[in-house]
Formats: structure tokens, sequence, C-alpha cells
């Protein structure tokens, strides 16, 4: 077990408790804006907890009174040449890191939990949806802003994500209109897992990561990865994935293990994948 500790990262606050590794958006003045600065961290950090074998659940949510307002698409400083437009020089920071953080978060192999604290607009509704499971206080709300204030469409996988979870209609309305959504509604329309108090928000939330962190190792990729291709293949296909996929975790030991566990009536102990 890791002894909690805090990176020394301030603008994306890195702890762990146990098994869990928690990542704050720690800049509360602007409702956890991503600044390139908090995008670049996000990504490094991720990469270093995907390779951490002892860590077998995330958390994420944001300090203070929001998750993450989104984009800081006005920040000065962002590099680029003398002659690249602006949407030029944004296209090549999407590429570089913000679908890269996006493309993280699918990749990892633990699951992830979105614990979402206060509003939740642009970009904090994408980085939301990257997670396998999202809650939200009841004072959270969710804003796309992209179309009516912005004139651009969603991003960061939102545009791939939300017709999925709650239907063409609503996706295409909500992103229109810019309606902000309520946790209520969100939970309603099946956006997220689960409503809850915001006293209750955190606590729901790692309660749900500590036992998702019992489970065997690589299965939060191995399940995003199976629902991911059956968004794509038709049923024969993913019959035909499940089989390949079965093939090669039923001669896993955490299969051995959970069996074993199963029949000596008894919680399975499953160990890193370098025990």
């Amino acid at each position: 077990m890791m002894k909690n500790e805090i990176s020394r990262e301030s603008i994306v606050n890195l702890t762990y408790q146990g098994n869990v590794a928690i990542l704050t958006l720690n800049n509360p003045e602007s409702l956890n804006s991503l600044s390139l600065d908090a995008i670049k961290t996000l990504l490094v950090q991720l990469y270093q907890l995907s390779n951490n074998t002892r860590v077998r659940a995330l958390l994420v949510t944001g300090a203070g009174r929001g998750f993450c307002s989104g984009w800081q698409l006005d920040e000065s400083g962002v590099p680029g040449l003398p002659d690249e437009s602006f949407g030029v020089r944004q296209a090549h920071l999407m590429a570089e890191y913000f679908n890269p953080v996006i493309q993280a978060f699918h990749d990892v192999p633990f699951p992830t939990i979105a614990a979402v604290n206060g509003v939740s607009a642009g970009a904090g509704v994408s980085l939301a949806l990257a997670c396998d499971v999202a809650f939200a206080a009841d004072s959270a709300s969710f804003l796309l802003t992209f179309t009516p204030k912005l004139g651009l469409v969603p991003d960061l996988g939102a545009s791939w994500k939300l017709p999925r979870l709650i239907g063409w209609a609503r996706a295409q309305a909500i992103t229109l209109s810019g309606e902000r959504i309520s946790a209520q509604q969100a939970e309603e329309w099946g956006m997220i897992w689960r409503k809850t108090s915001d006293q209750s928000l955190l606590p729901e939330a790692m309660n749900l990561a500590q036992r998702l962190a019992q489970s065997p190792p690589g299965m939060g990729r191995e399940v995003r990865h199976c629902y991911h291709m059956a968004q794509i293949n038709g049923l024969p296909a993913q019959m035909e994935y499940e089989r390949l996929r079965q093939r090669e975790l039923l001669d896993t030991p955490s299969f051995e293990e959970g069996l074993r566990a199963f029949q000596e009536k008894r919680s399975p102990k499953f160990s890193p994948p370098d025990n």
C-alpha cells in the first residue's frame, strides 16, 4: 500500500489513498480551467500512473466550487510560429496535449471515476465523460459552450461520447442551445452514473474507487475496450471479439484466483501483474 503523499505540482495535485490515485485540478480561481501548463501536467501524470502497477483506480475531481470550466482559449504566451493563425496553433495543441489526455484516460489499465463538483463546461464536460464512471454533486452542472457562444463544435471526444450516452436528439439540442444541464437531468438522461449531495460526493466516489481497486488488474481498460468495440461491431463480430478475449482471460492468474476464491467461499485477492 502506498502512503498518502502529494506531488510538488500545484496546478494538478496528485494524492493517494492506498492504491487509489486522486487527481485534483487545482486552479479554483478560474474554476479549474485547463491552461497549457495544466494539460501538460495532467498528461505526464496520467502516463506515470498508467505505468504504476500499485495504482488500481483513479479518482478525478476539482478544487473549490467547480470541476473544470474548460480550455483557456484566450491564454497568452502559448507557443506558435509568427505566421501561424490562432486556429492552426490551437489545433497543434489539441494534437500534442489535449487529445492525448483523453486518449490516456481510455488507455489506463485501471477504472477511472469522475467526481464532478460545481460547474463542468466545455472541455470540462469532455474530461468528465472520459472517465468510466461519473458522480455529480447536487450543485454540479454541465454546459456545452462550444456552439452558441464560440461558434465551435464539441471536442476532446465529447461529440463521440454524448450521442451514445444521451441519444442523438438530446446531444444535438444541448449542443446547439448551450442549455445548462443539472446533475438531476444528467442522471435521468444517463449522462452520469449517479447524483449525490455535495457533502457525499467525494466519500461516495472514493468508496466506489476503493471497491473497484479490488478488481483484477487491467480490467478497467479491458471493459472499456470491450464496450468501445461493441459500438463499431455488428453482433456476430462482437461475439467473436468476446470469444477471443475470453480465450485469453480464462488463462490469466486473475481468473485462476477468482475461481479458487469462489470455490473456497472467500473474497479474491488479485495481485498486480508484476507480482
